[in-house]
C-alpha cells in the first residue's frame, strides 16, 4: 500500500465543522474528496483550494430526501449543487443497479464508492458496466461512525495504516465533519445532540462542545493518520477521481 484517500460525508453539518476539518485537512496537505448534501457558502472555500480538494456527491434517496422524491429529482439537485463532480457516494449506501443506471444515464458520474468493506485489503477498482457506459466503482475501509458499533473500534490510525503497510491495494477511509468536531467514539453523544438539535446546520460550536469525546475518536484517528502517513511515506496527495483512469485501455 503506498496510497491512502481521505473521503468526507458532509451530511448536513454545520459550516463550522466543515470549515473545522478543511483547514486541519489543508494544514496537513492533505487531498481530500468531499460528497456534498447541500447548499454552503463553504462551498467558495472549499473549491478555493482545487490543488487539495475535490468535490463529488452524497445523494440522499432515502424517504424524504430534501433532494428531491425521485432518483432523478436527487441526482439533479446534487449536480445542481456541484456540477463539477465526477465521484459519488450514496447516503447511507443505499444502491441498486437503477439508481447507478441513472447516474450513468443523467450525470457526468463516473466513479462511485458507495460499498464499505470494513478492514478489506487488496482493494482496486472495478469496472461495472451499464447501458451506455460504465461505472468504476471502488469500495472503502474506515467510516468514522461505523466503528461506533464495532467489537475493536479502531481510533489509532497511525496503528491502522501500519498494519496495512505491507498489503497491496487501495486505502479509502471516510470521515464526518460533525464527528471529527465532537471526536465521536461513540454514538450516544451524538445521539443526544442531534435530540436537541435535529438540524445539524444549527448546531452552535457551544453546543457541540458539551457533547465532545475526551477519549480516542475521528479526530484522534485523523490525526494519527496524517502523521502517520507523512512518517512513513504513504501518499496523501492523490486525487480520489484519478482512480477512473486506472480502467483506461492501457493503464497499468
Amino acid at each position: 500500500m503506498n496510497s491512502v484517500y481521505v473521503t468526507v460525508d458532509v451530511d448536513w453539518a454545520p459550516d463550522w465543522a466543515i470549515e473545522r476539518l478543511l483547514d486541519a485537512l489543508l494544514q496537513g496537505g492533505v487531498r481530500s474528496t468531499w460528497f456534498i448534501t447541500h447548499e454552503t457558502e463553504l462551498l467558495g472555500k472549499l473549491r478555493q483550494h482545487p490543488d487539495l480538494v475535490d468535490l463529488g456527491i452524497h445523494p440522499n434517496f432515502l424517504p424524504g430526501s430534501s433532494q428531491g422524491s425521485s432518483t432523478s429529482q436527487v441526482l439533479a439537485e446534487c449536480m445542481r449543487i456541484v456540477p463539477e463532480a465526477r465521484t459519488m457516494r450514496t447516503h447511507c449506501l443505499v444502491q441498486s443497479t437503477a439508481i447507478l443506471q441513472a447516474a450513468v444515464a443523467e450525470t457526468p458520474i463516473e466513479l462511485d464508492t458507495s460499498l464499505y468493506l470494513r478492514g478489506a485489503t487488496g482493494v482496486d477498482v472495478t469496472e461495472l458496466p451499464l447501458a451506455g457506459r460504465s461505472l468504476a466503482r471502488v469500495p472503502y475501509v474506515w467510516e468514522d461512525d461505523l466503528e461506533f458499533f464495532a467489537r475493536d473500534p479502531r481510533w489509532d490510525g497511525a496503528a491502522f495504516i501500519e498494519e496495512r503497510s505491507d498489503r497491496p491495494g487501495i486505502t479509502i477511509v471516510d470521515l464526518h465533519p460533525i464527528h471529527v468536531a465532537l471526536n465521536s467514539s461513540r454514538v450516544e453523544p451524538y445521539a443526544s445532540l442531534k435530540a436537541t438539535k435535529p438540524d445539524l446546520r444549527r448546531v452552535s460550536e457551544g453546543e457541540a462542545r458539551r457533547h465532545t469525546s475526551h477519549e480516542p475518536g475521528a479526530a484522534t484517528f485523523l490525526d494519527s493518520l496524517i502523521v502517520a502517513c507523512r512518517a512513513t511515506g504513504v501518499r496523501l496527495d492523490r486525487p480520489l477521481a484519478g482512480l477512473i483512469d486506472r480502467l483506461a485501455p492501457g493503464t497499468d
